[in-house]
């Protein structure tokens, strides 16, 4: 039985494409020109903000991401990425108003975000979006800054690894108090719980790059540990959501994007793995101890990367498909397009590009390290389908605001 996002109803139809009930998606067929009774900004924002909106934050600081890391890039492209990341932080200090002002103004709703499913399992979008943004200043205040940034850096680097673990720790204990009776189902969301614990190890690669010896190798201990930490409690979670689609089939439709989380799980680890190997300060304490370690640990990076590869290829063919299937349907009557959409925009659709940028980055990786052209242009298009994807998802939430706050107030987001 599948959950649906904001209502945790059950869908007992394997392969079902409708939404949790049938009235619900009777509702939504309404036509737009058919408006209910419109909601005041105070009430709008404390019926439809929540933790779910975040993850258009972690997503865009995301496509900045890989838009650093572009193998093949051409004048300007520096630039678009220095938009991108601009543009996020704007949204995340936009969301994070609207965050206060829900609290502020309802607040019944500040131990509800935490403690009710399944918004509560979004909570860690927030701090992925943090993790993002750290990341996007070294890429992109780096060679713009002087020493103090680095320092800076490292500051909050650490700050954020104590952070994420108390919070995925306190998370898992509220959780399983306050949630007994909640069935977990196929909802993907639950990977936020850790991916942000994940995450640490991701940011200690990027931060971990300009530090001196003696700083960065206690970052790179520490990034290897939170990723192996984050990846083992995410198989877990992949392996109930897995069995869970065997047993009870595919998620409602508009759940399905979720499923491009699972490609994120490997995803940042082999991103880790290759991003550490490269920031190894040679001839260093352990390193100059042992002068083949860091020759041989490059080469363990590698090929435990290719190891991880198409496992995370396979799970994005199989959260493709899944999200592809059921998606359009004939217009029974033209004129118009043949063809019409009957999925309707939520926030879950932002897993299609945060949980893509780890599979790309450390395709990437990939390709540097075993000196492949073609791979590195397989790379550069999977960034150019990053940001396609980035721009519709982006419209399409825009749309959805418009519509559920001027026409359709029952029409939530997440």
């Amino acid at each position: 039985m599948g959950k649906d996002l904001e209502t945790g109803s059950d869908d007992t139809s394997p392969g079902r494409a409708e939404g949790p009930s049938d009235d619900k998606h009777e509702e939504d067929a309404r036509p737009l020109h058919q408006p209910s009774k419109r909601q005041g900004y105070i009430e709008w924002i404390q019926d439809h903000f929540n933790w779910t909106w975040f993850t258009c934050t972690q997503s865009t600081g995301g496509v900045a991401i890989v838009l650093s890391e572009c193998p093949k890039r051409f004048h300007g492209l520096d630039a678009i990425g220095t938009f991108v990341f601009i543009l996020n932080i704007v949204i995340f200090l936009s969301f994070n108003a609207l965050l206060i002002t829900r609290w502020v103004t309802k607040p019944s709703t500040i131990r509800k975000c935490f403690t009710t499913p399944p918004e509560c399992l979004l909570y860690g979008a927030w701090w992925l979006s943090l993790a993002t943004i750290m990341m996007c200043t070294q890429r992109y205040g780096g060679p713009h800054c002087g020493p103090w940034l680095d320092v800076a850096m490292r500051v909050c680097f650490w700050f954020y690894a104590a952070c994420s673990f108390l919070s995925t720790t306190a998370q898992f204990i509220v959780i399983g108090h306050y949630t007994a009776n909640f069935r977990l189902g196929s909802n993907s969301g639950v990977l936020l719980t850790v991916l942000h614990a994940m995450l640490t190890g991701t940011v200690a690669s990027v931060v971990a790059s300009t530090q001196p010896p003696h700083q960065r190798v206690p970052i790179l201990i520490a990034g290897i540990g939170f990723q192996g930490y984050g990846w083992i409690l995410s198989m877990l979670y992949m392996g109930h959501i897995m069995g869970w689609i065997l047993e009870n089939g595919w998620p409602p439709l508009n759940a399905r994007p979720g499923l491009f989380m699972l490609v994120g799980t490997s995803g940042y680890t082999i991103t880790v793995l290759l991003g550490s190997a490269r920031s190894i300060p040679i001839g260093y304490g352990y390193f100059a101890t042992h002068p083949s370690a860091p020759e041989v640990l490059t080469i363990v990076a590698d090929w435990s990367s290719v190891f991880l590869w198409i496992f995370t290829f396979w799970a994005f063919c199989v959260a493709l498909f899944i999200s592809l299937a059921d998606m359009f349907v004939r217009r029974p009557h033209p004129p118009g397009l043949p063809l019409t959409t009957n999925m309707m925009y939520n926030n879950i659709w932002w897993a299609s590009i945060f949980g893509n940028v780890g599979f790309t980055i450390g395709t990437i990786y990939l390709g540097q390290d075993f000196e492949s052209e073609v791979v590195l242009w397989v790379s550069t298009v999977m960034v150019a389908l990053l940001v396609v994807m980035w721009v519709v998802n982006l419209v399409a939430m825009g749309k959805a605001i418009v519509v559920s706050m001027f026409l359709r107030p029952e029409v939530k987001l997440g």
